[in-house]
């Protein structure tokens, strides 16, 4: 039975989740504060966005625009699709036209209902992964290649 943003509303307003309903752009979203996680605007935020594709059959909760791509997209995809594979139920996507990087979390609704826990654990999921994935980042990020470090050391004595 397929579900609607209404309803999803309903359950996160059961739990006291302060969210805000788009009608116009079929989504919910609801701001996190976090912990070490930093969106792109440098706050400590995670605004995820609960959709209902498929005509209410698929439930959707994603966090766009979760990292910057940095000098090199192939190399932070592959460390965030290796993080996503030790990561049950959460997924990365990347748009390469719009370099935006996102967290996905989805279920499927189909003939059922979509419970309040089912929802809360896919908000979860996408929250904690950011958190975690934004600490193994920044410490890639920081380690140099050996290459460049040596490269970078003066050399000495004859040469």
């Amino acid at each position: 039975m397929p579900m609607d943003l209404l309803q999803c509303s309903g359950l996160l307003a059961t739990e006291a989740v302060r969210h805000h309903v788009d009608l116009e752009q079929g989504a919910i979203r609801v701001v996190f504060l976090t912990r070490s996680y930093v969106n792109a605007r440098g706050e400590k935020l995670a605004v995820v966005r609960v959709e209902l594709p498929d005509e209410g059959c698929r439930c959707r909760v994603s966090l766009e625009r979760a990292f910057s791509p940095g000098r090199s997209a192939a190399a932070t995809c592959l460390k965030l699709c290796r993080l996503a594979a030790e990561t049950p139920l959460v997924g990365v996507e990347y748009d390469a036209p719009s370099r935006n990087l996102r967290i996905v979390a989805e279920g499927v609704i189909e003939d059922g209902e979509l419970t309040r826990l089912q929802m809360l654990s896919m908000i979860d999921r996408v929250v904690g992964a950011a958190e975690v994935w934004q600490a193994a980042l920044d410490a890639d990020r920081n380690r140099r290649p050996r290459s460049e470090a040596s490269s970078k050391r003066q050399r000495r004595g004859a040469a």
